[in-house]
This record gives C-alpha cells, sequence and structure tokens, in this order.
C-alpha cells in the first residue's frame, strides 16, 4: 500500500490514458494505491476517492474499496455499498466491547479484556467480466461474481454468484440464468472479453447470442487479445 498525490500532472496522465475519475476527489487528496492495483485503459471511477483494479470498457457509478478488482466490461451502478464488520455471533454477546476497547475507551486493568476477531472487511470482492450490478446492492467481503453475472436492485450478497446468473433478494438468491448451460458453456469458452470491442466494427450489438457465438469463432481466428498495460502510479 502506498499513497500518491491526485496532483495536476497524475490527472493529465490518467485523462490521456483514458482514465475517468470522479469529480469528487480534491485536487493534491493523497490517495491510498494497492502495490498490485492493475487499471486499465478506458474505464471510469465515477464516485468517490478510490481507485481499485478494474479492466478496460468498466465503469462504476460506487465507490468501491481499494482491494477490489473488477473485470472488463462490467456496468456498476450507484449506491453500492460493501458490508462492514461481522460482529461474533458463537460469543455470548456480540457486542464491540468483546472484541474492541476502541469505541468505549473502556479501563484495561479491570472488566472484560477485549480479545480481537479477523477483520473481514479487508477481505478483496472479486468481480469477473461482463458483470452488471444495479442499484443500492450490498455485497459481503470475500465474495466473487462470476462472468457474466447480474445482481438485481436493492439485492444483499452473502455468497458467491456463478458465472451467468442472475440474483436478488435479501439475502441474494438465483432468480434464473441468462442462457442456457450450453450457451454459458460456449461463452465461458470463448472469453470475449480478452478482447477489444473496437476490433468488432462489424458486429451489431442487437445480435442474437447464437449468431454472436458463430461470428466470434470466426472473428477470433484473426483477432489479437487485447493487452493494454496497466496505469502506472509509481511515479507519482
Amino acid at each position: 500500500m502506498k499513497k500518491v498525490v491526485m496532483g495536476l500532472r497524475l490527472r493529465k496522465s490518467l485523462r490521456k490514458h483514458n482514465i475517468q475519475y470522479s469529480p469528487s476527489i480534491p485536487l493534491w487528496k493523497k490517495i491510498r494505491i494497492h502495490d498490485d492495483l492493475c487499471i486499465e485503459p478506458l474505464t471510469a471511477f465515477n464516485a468517490g476517492k478510490n481507485f481499485w483494479s478494474m479492466g478496460a470498457f468498466s465503469y462504476s457509478a460506487s465507490s468501491l474499496p481499494s482491494q477490489t478488482k473488477v473485470g472488463r466490461y462490467c456496468s456498476i451502478s450507484s449506491n453500492v455499498t460493501i458490508l462492514g464488520q461481522q460482529h461474533p455471533i458463537e460469543r455470548f454477546s456480540t457486542s464491540v466491547v468483546t472484541y474492541s476497547n476502541i469505541e468505549f475507551n473502556l479501563p484495561t486493568q479491570n472488566g472484560l479484556k477485549a480479545i480481537s476477531i479477523p477483520d473481514s472487511s479487508q477481505e478483496p470482492i472479486i468481480i469477473g467480466n461482463d458483470v452488471w450490478i444495479g442499484a443500492n446492492v450490498v455485497l459481503k467481503p470475500g465474495i466473487t461474481v462470476g462472468d457474466g453475472a447480474i445482481i438485481a436492485a436493492n439485492a444483499v450478497v452473502t455468497k458467491n454468484v456463478q458465472a451467468y446468473e442472475i440474483v436478488g433478494g435479501i439475502p441474494a438468491k438465483i432468480i434464473r440464468y441468462r442462457f442456457p448451460e450450453d450457451i454459458r458453456n460456449e461463452l465461458l469458452n470463448l472469453k470475449w472479453w480478452n478482447y477489444s470491442i473496437t476490433e468488432l466494427n462489424d458486429l451489431n450489438a442487437d445480435i442474437d447470442i447464437e449468431s454472436f457465438i458463430v461470428y466470434f469463432k470466426e472473428k477470433i481466428k484473426v483477432l489479437s487479445p487485447y493487452t493494454p498495460e496497466c496505469f502506472n502510479f509509481s511515479s507519482f
């Protein structure tokens, strides 16, 4: 983890690499950057003051923790939040006084000794490619959201979401799959998100999924994977 200053030179460099950032980040603001951060060009961080790893053609209208990893072609709506520290339900009390003394500054020489618990809120959330997350979704730290999945607005996601599942509710449960199993397997094998949409200038955006698979199986023979370099914060 390191800190960089959102000065004029860094802002200019981000714009040059087609990385949009939230206008709410003050000039000269110090931001925390993870050592393994990878931000590809053509990404948009439209809210908050954090940066996290995110692939090309993805945007987020929510501020996510800096340890989050998001793939390509993802659409993350507004007010997506992360569940905080989980209280210990196995102890005689779920109260914070059993694991932390920060909130009340209790005398340590008398009374119950607080025993810390693992901070689950620091576990990274992994979001695959072509994922759509609706507004007001709550995500549990440490979960993985598979490629092609959709999370309906207002859902509370407490466990992993499999590829191409559509989930919703509190807690979130599967509603259905986006496509039949054979189609899902074809898409997961093709991994079309490894390529740039700018190379598909002869593709109709509303093509049906079966025709898309036929089209892409031919197109992939002449395409090279899109492999841009991650934005380098080390010089700032």
